[in-house]
């Protein structure tokens, strides 16, 4: 329910956005914005104005020679014709001549213009008489309109801020059109005129020369004849007042210099003309479709993002509606206003931060509500704080210290555990562990979320789905419990219990139950049948000695037993000794069965003495087997090597060689199995020999090679740490 209605608030809020987007821009709400930063992006688009405007400014100067203002019209013929002289392009005069004077000067004035045949005069917009809301157009007095190549308005409206910056190139009155100074300026100054059009159906927005900026002589040098002609020749003369108290002159953005005369702003209106830079602002459908695209961004980062990403994401695309404002003027020249957005924005953010934090607010204090129902709980310690925000916040803390402690309740209990556990949640990914599940499969808490059977193919084991039962690449095993938390959502606990040492204990107890069933049994009928009737065809003699090798098999395979046994539970007994005599003492050992069969023991011992931590009595020992062995299996004769090789750095290693006729082939496959495959060619064999020499070199953490061939006989080596 909660979420429902934050889904709906959401919604609202977002609608509420756009609403404030469309309301902004149609009344024009954060204008004063969008013209501030019109006039950024505006900046430095100019460049440098056309070389092909100049001005004639009636300046200080010129009121001075001249004489005050207005001026007689004979002095306008004079100016005129001065310029019409220097044959420039288009003589553009930015003065109303709106009421007639002396007629004669009147005349004179009309038939410089007829004369000049370039001049345009402008024209301004009046009430129209017996209304109080219709205007018409004011224009020059009719010999002066009759004898003019073209007339254009020179109306203004500036901003909400009092600036200039746009101008109505066609203003429509009453359905009659009339065309702004500057466009017929340019209509009959020719070139810019017929290669492109020009923007009529709504303002064009100017980018401002710095003030001063275009090449300007006095009216009064002119009239004086001291400009020289070229600096007229084919270019467009703008002539308009100047000085400063005629009162013509309006405020600009502050990057062209805050006031500049009329006649200045007509010259840079007719450059943005001429340059190709006046800016057309972008029809209002697809400045909403951008600004409302940008709010649907917004929140959609309002509910997936944590509120500093909501805070950076806002803030970002706030910088972008700029950066996209800025680019499209520069390089497009298109105005996209981003005020509404931009306010929408600001707003939108703290109301959804509001939202939230009392849907947050809300929900602690439900929760709290439901912890203060058990009597434990209701002993927390209320929020401190100066507000209720504050106390929520400090309540919110206590609550998360709570939870936190019983989390790492929860943990401690889990690494107390002997047994590895795991944690799944529905979707059966691991969510918590303990510490002997981490060194079992060999990860830490950043690389949860994983499957149990995927953390099983990580570490190269097998698990048994019937038998439940994991087996590690190490030979360790485990068997799996599996218990419910929490069935709605489907999550367990796994426990993985060690059952290696059961696993070992069980192989014994198969392995003895195999011994004394088969091996012990074995050699026990054997006597019972020779003591018997059936011994009874035998020679005495010959009838003693096979009990007598019965017996000895018998007390081999037991003593064997014993010896192994004793290893695996109690381990080697290291001490410094000698390795060259506990060499010399197996080799002793081995001289009366070796002196039987006319076999020559050779040893291979270090010159010098050779120290090492190990357990004598169990080494020897297990030479004393690979000794009995190769003497069992050699032949009358021939020859068994006992060597000492201390060349490994670390490592010496004991090695017997015979030239007997090697290991069976059932036996090579696993040579150091307990009670596999054996011979008794040699005489009686427990076949335990071999398992209790690699049982020996385990435990002393050593490896075992063995080599056999029917050609070359068996060797067997094993390698020990000197430590």
């Amino acid at each position: 329910m909660t979420k429902l209605r934050l889904v709906a608030e959401w919604a609202l809020l977002l609608l509420a956005a756009a609403a404030l987007v469309f309301a902004a821009q149609q009344r024009g709400l954060v204008e004063r914005l969008d013209l501030w930063l019109l006039d950024m992006a505006s900046w430095g688009k100019a460049a440098e104005p056309n070389p092909d405007i100049v001005i004639v400014e009636i300046d200080d100067r010129s009121l001075a020679r001249i004489g005050n203002w207005p001026w007689q019209r004979d002095a306008h013929a004079e100016l005129i014709d001065q310029l019409s002289r220097a044959g420039p392009r288009v003589i553009a005069a930015d003065i109303l001549f709106l009421d007639p004077a002396d007629p004669n000067h009147d005349q004179a004035l009309a038939q410089s213009i007829r004369s000049a045949g370039n001049v345009v005069l402008p024209h301004t917009f009046g009430p129209l008489i017996g209304t109080s809301s219709s205007v018409t157009a004011v224009m020059p007095i009719d010999p002066l309109l009759q004898a003019a190549q073209g007339v254009g308005h020179v109306a203004v409206e500036p901003d909400a801020d009092g600036v200039i910056r746009r101008f109505d190139l066609s203003r429509d009155i009453s359905g009659t059109k009339f065309p702004h100074f500057a466009a017929s300026v340019v209509e009959i100054g020719g070139e810019a005129g017929t290669s492109f059009p020009l923007p009529t159906n709504a303002p064009a927005i100017i980018p401002y020369n710095r003030a001063g900026s275009f090449p300007s002589a006095s009216a009064s040098d002119v009239v004086a004849g001291e400009v020289p002609g070229e600096f007229f020749r084919d270019k467009i003369v703008l002539i308009g007042a100047t000085a400063q108290g005629l009162g013509d002159r309006y405020s600009v953005p502050d990057y062209a210099g805050r006031l500049m005369s009329g006649v200045e702003n007509q010259a840079n209106l007719l450059s943005a003309i001429y340059d190709h830079k006046l800016i057309r602002k972008l029809p209002a459908f697809w400045a909403l479709a951008i600004q409302f695209s940008a709010l649907v961004l917004l929140f959609i980062a309002f509910w997936k993002l944590r509120p500093r990403a909501a805070l950076i994401a806002s803030i970002g695309l706030m910088a972008a509606l700029v950066v996209i404002s800025f680019m499209m003027l520069r390089i497009g020249c298109v105005w996209f206003a981003t005020g509404p957005a931009l306010l929408a924005i600001v707003i939108a953010y703290p109301l959804w931060g509001w939202r939230r934090l009392a849907s947050v607010s809300r929900f602690l204090e439900t929760e709290a509500r439901a912890l203060s129902v058990d009597g434990a709980t209701s002993r927390r310690p209320a929020g401190e704080g100066f507000d209720v925000v504050a106390r929520q916040v400090s309540l919110l803390k206590n609550l998360t210290s709570e939870v936190s402690r019983n989390l790492q309740l929860v943990q401690d209990v889990l690494d107390a555990s002997p047994d590895a556990m795991l944690v799944t949640g529905g979707d059966g990914q691991i969510v918590m562990a303990n510490s002997r599940a981490e060194v079992l499969f060999d990860f830490a808490d950043e690389e949860l979320r994983r499957d149990f059977l995927g953390l099983v193919v990580d570490i190269g084991a097998e698990y048994d789905e019937i038998s439940h039962e994991l087996s590690c690449a190490d030979g360790s095993s485990f068997l799996l419990a599996k218990a419910p938390i929490d069935p709605s959502i489907g999550s367990e606990v796994l426990v993985l219990r060690d059952i290696t040492r059961i696993k070992d204990d069980e192989r014994q107890r198969r392995e003895t139950l195999e011994f004394l069933s088969h091996d012990m049994r074995s050699p026990q009928v054997a006597i019972i049948g020779l003591s018997g009737i059936a011994g009874s065809s035998l020679d005495p003699a010959a009838r003693l000695g096979r009990i007598e090798d019965q017996a000895r098999r018998t007390l081999k395979l037991t003593d064997d037993f014993v010896q192994i046994a004793r290893l695996e539970t109690e381990g080697v007994t290291k001490q410094e000794a000698e390795l060259n005599s506990i060499l010399h003492e197996a080799s002793d050992r081995a001289f009366a069965l070796a002196h039987r069969k006319n076999i020559q023991i050779v040893t291979q011992e270090n010159e010098e003495p050779v120290f090492a931590d190990v357990d004598p009595s169990a080494i020897g020992r297990a030479l004393d087997n690979l000794l009995s062995n190769a003497i069992k299996f050699s032949p009358e004769g021939a020859k068994v090597e006992i060597a000492l090789d201390t060349s490994r750095e670390g490592q010496f290693a004991f090695s017997v060689a015979d030239q007997g006729p090697g290991l069976p082939a059932e036996r090579q496959n696993d040579p150091y199995a307990r009670f596999g495959a054996k011979s008794d060619e040699g005489g009686p064999s427990s076949g335990l020999g071999l398992a209790f020499v690699k049982q020996v070199v385990d435990k002393h953490g050593g490896s075992i090679a063995v080599r056999s061939d029917a050609a070359s006989g068996t060797r067997i080596e094993f390698v020990l740490p000197y430590s």
